[in-house]
């Protein structure tokens, strides 16, 4: 027998005196035609070419095949650039190329290539490429490029790419690209391109892009572009472009845009572009633009072409107003049209069955049909 068969037995003895401490790392294998290179059968600590084992354990470098049919031991080190397959479940400090692990992939540095398993794919470090899952994909860095999870996918840095969870999606920093979620899709920061959420999208930043969710988009600042919500969608900041809401369209800044709610468009700041609302639009400065609202109108000013089916009731007014009932509380410029007309300084033209200038001398300032001053 050679020197280098004996000294791979003596490796392969197994070492009872240790049994209170944890094992040191053996590394018996068979290589043909060479040690490192060729075919490997066993623990090799490196090798170039085909490798079989049962479990990797203080693994350094493969490059090419690693084939192992059981999960890796504690020591989940070392890399694999290539293909890594495993019956039980691929693992070690960086992986890339092409790794398939029917109970789970799992890296403890960087994950990058394409990666399929059964269970789950996670990564201490950064995860790119394709990764697909039948429960989820996990990255405590950076989750990148395509990435499809059973249940979801979450990542503790930045997602971007294409992210796909039937459950969820949950990102703790901004989540970019393409993002499809059974469910809800959370991020601390920013939601940034095409969005959809089953049930809600919520975002500790904005949103910017198309932002669609069954109920609710909720942004801790600026939602901009186009967004679509069963319920409602509330920004902290600006609610911007082509807003549509089955209930309610609520901004802490700017409403700007074409807004579209079922109830309500409310907003802490301006309001300009097109409403529309079977229910009410609601300011605390100006509202401008064409405004068409079922129930009412109420704002500092209103410019532009207020149509509402029960009441006006602002501070100023400059244009067209209708209403049943119509209060300017300061200057109407335009024309009020509705069945009571009342406005504190009028200069313009008030259209109703009861019309009501206080800016007018006795005996004109209560007129029906028609009431004017300029």
């Amino acid at each position: 027998m050679s020197v280098h068969r004996k000294s791979l037995l003596i490796l392969c003895i197994p070492s009872f005196l240790a049994a209170q401490t944890p094992a040191p790392c053996s590394h018996c294998s068979l290589d043909f035609p060479g040690a490192g290179y060729g075919i490997s059968f066993g623990n090799s600590a490196r090798h170039a070419g085909i490798r079989f084992n049962w479990s990797d354990d203080c693994l350094e470098e493969v490059d090419g095949i690693n084939f192992t049919l059981w999960v890796p031991g504690d020591r989940m080190t070392g890399s694999v650039n290539g293909i890594a397959f495993s019956l039980g479940a691929v693992g070690a400090e960086n992986l890339s190329g092409f790794q398939f692990g029917l109970g789970g992939i799992f890296a403890s540095s960087r994950l990058s290539g394409f990666a399929v398993c059964g269970l789950a794919i996670v990564g201490s470090g950064d995860v790119s490429g394709v990764t697909i899952s039948g429960v989820g994909t996990v990255a405590e860095g950076n989750l990148t490029g395509f990435n499809f999870g059973g249940l979801g996918c979450i990542s503790n840095g930045e997602m971007s790419g294409i992210s796909i969870g039937p459950l969820g999606l949950v990102g703790q920093k901004s989540i970019t690209g393409i993002n499809l979620s059974g469910l809800g899709a959370i991020s601390t920061r920013d939601f940034v391109g095409v969005n959809f959420a089953g049930l809600g999208l919520v975002s500790g930043g904005g949103l910017t892009g198309i932002n669609i969710a069954g109920m609710g988009v909720v942004g801790k600042e600026n939602v901009v572009g186009l967004t679509i919500a069963g319920l409602g969608v509330v920004a902290g900041g600006d609610l911007r472009y082509l807003t549509i809401a089955g209930l309610g369209a609520v901004g802490g800044g700017a409403i700007e845009g074409l807004t579209v709610a079922g109830a309500a468009i409310v907003s802490k700041e301006n309001i300009a572009g097109l409403k529309f609302t079977v229910g009410a639009v609601r300011s605390e400065h100006d509202v401008t633009g064409l405004t068409i609202a079922g129930y009412e109108t109420k704002a500092d000013c209103v410019s532009g072409l207020d149509l509402n089916v029960i009441t006006t009731q602002v501070q100023c007014a400059r244009g067209i107003v209708t209403g049943i009932y119509n209060r300017v509380y300061d200057t109407q410029y335009g024309l009020s049209i509705g069945l009571f007309n009342h406005a504190d300084n009028l200069l313009g033209v008030q259209i109703g069955v009861l019309n009501i200038a206080e800016n007018n001398p006795p005996g004109l300032k209560i007129l029906p049909i028609l009431n004017a001053h300029f």
